[in-house]
């Protein structure tokens, strides 16, 4: 037995309670002359016999010893193996272990190339799914070169009542052959490239675009009808990236607009700018997706994108233009790759009544798993959740921050889902602190 394996069922039978009467029952069975350390290896043999499926799982699931290795322990522990496969197009996809709590999963995926290359270490889900659940991420977690094999980490949230359901995972497309392209001059003289613009502008319906992100996005929605840039007024090269350019620059109601042609090769090309002055000050651009028509007249797409920046023309000299996380990815993959199976809760959230409001939020519950702290109510889900912060104390005083957020609307309400890296003990979780506002478990 592995070591990794070894510990998970260490750790599962320390949680293992027999009654007095089993453990007696267990001993009156082993013959009278035994040595009584004998006798004590018959009560942990029998209770091992409660956890040998775990390990004969595992023998039975190679990609599940390998995701036992690169996990931490306290991961390991609530996996569940599932080991289901589905193959197509020469690509076999593993379902290899899953957790889940009442409204999120985590599933674990291998995809195996028999047959070329197009897997590696940059493997990204395009188009998948998780049925009932929503709000999706894909992360490789480990890739091996010989076997050309990736491990990808999928979280869905969205559920209801998780426990006991049987799921299905989809995946028709996956992108892989990444370059990217990360913080870079882009060598242009702003107040030249204002100087010379005509800034001709074209009207776009903020209700007609496939979405967009940023401080000053909703306000743009408010506004139903803003202006851009006219396109293709400019072609700017921009350094060992070919495949956007800078097709427009001006000034448009006192804001900086930057607007970007992509030459529509790639399935998932993008990128973003940043105005970065000499002691290092960054400012960021809110951005929106829009495409055009024959006729130069905006429409429904995503070949542009205007980037626009809250800064006036007098304070161009001050800034150089950088882009960033410019990416593009070489293979696009398509197929049908299916695997039906049941997810298990790792165990039961511990669900708290509260009242109070936070980040735009009127919460009334909040929920405890070892997956992370949901918190419940009504509000406007377009409200910015990284306003509120979320925090767990443990009992012995220490404190663990909940980063990664992931946030849904079910009819009238809310659920915030934040998460922590390694799972949570819930039983040794004493409050959780919400912007400073204390909600008690005990």
């Amino acid at each position: 037995m592995n070591r990794t394996i070894k510990n998970v069922i260490d750790t599962r039978l320390a949680n293992i309670k027999i009654s007095d009467e089993l453990k007696g029952k267990i001993l009156s069975n082993s013959y009278k002359k035994r040595k009584t350390v004998k006798r004590v290896f018959a009560i942990a043999a029998a209770i091992l016999c409660v956890m040998l499926s775990v390990s004969v799982m595992a023998a039975t699931i190679p990609n599940f010893n390998k995701l036992l290795y690169t996990v931490s322990p306290q991961i390991a522990q609530f996996l569940q193996p599932i080991g289901v496969t589905s193959e197509d197009n020469g690509i076999k996809m593993e379902v290899v272990a899953a957790m889940s709590d009442d409204d999120t999963a985590v599933v674990y995926i291998s995809m195996q190339d028999l047959t070329a290359d197009r897997v590696d270490e940059d493997i990204d889900f395009y188009n998948y799914s998780i049925t009932g659940l929503h709000s999706f991420t894909s992360q490789v977690i480990s890739y091996d070169k010989a076997s050309r094999t990736a491990i990808v980490r999928l979280l869905a949230n969205g559920g209801s009542r998780l426990n006991g359901k049987k799921v299905t995972v989809n995946v028709n497309s996956f992108l892989s052959d990444k370059q990217s392209y990360n913080l870079f001059d882009t060598g242009i003289d702003l107040v030249k490239a204002v100087n010379d613009s005509n800034t001709s502008t074209i009207p776009l319906d903020m209700h007609n675009i496939p979405g967009g992100s940023g401080d000053l996005f909703n306000k743009l929605i408010e506004k139903g009808t803003i202006n851009i840039l006219k396109t293709d007024e400019m072609n700017i090269a921009l350094p060992n990236i070919n495949f956007a350019h800078i097709s427009n620059i001006g000034i448009i109601d006192g804001q900086l607009h930057v607007q970007t042609k992509w030459n529509g090769n790639g399935i998932d090309d993008h990128g973003t700018f940043a105005l970065i002055d000499s002691s290092g000050n960054r400012i960021n651009p809110s951005n929106i997706y829009f495409g055009t028509d024959e006729k130069g007249n905006t429409k429904y797409g995503s070949e542009y994108v205007e980037y626009i920046f809250q800064v006036k023309k007098t304070e161009l000299n001050n800034y150089r233009l950088n882009a960033d996380h410019f990416t593009t990815s070489g293979q696009y993959t398509e197929g049908k790759w299916q695997t039906t199976f049941k997810i298990e809760a790792v165990e039961k959230s511990t669900v708290v009544d509260c009242d109070m409001n936070s980040g735009g939020i009127k919460i009334n519950k909040v929920s405890v798993s070892p997956i992370g702290v949901s918190i419940i109510g009504n509000g406007n889900i377009k409200d910015n959740t990284n306003d509120i912060s979320v925090s767990v104390k443990m009992n012995d005083g220490s404190i663990l921050a909940l980063k990664s957020v992931i946030s849904q609307r079910e009819d009238d309400m809310i659920i915030c889902k934040y998460m922590p890296t390694e799972p949570i003990k819930v039983a040794n979780v004493k409050e959780i602190n919400i912007n400073g506002k204390v909600v008690r478990l005990k």
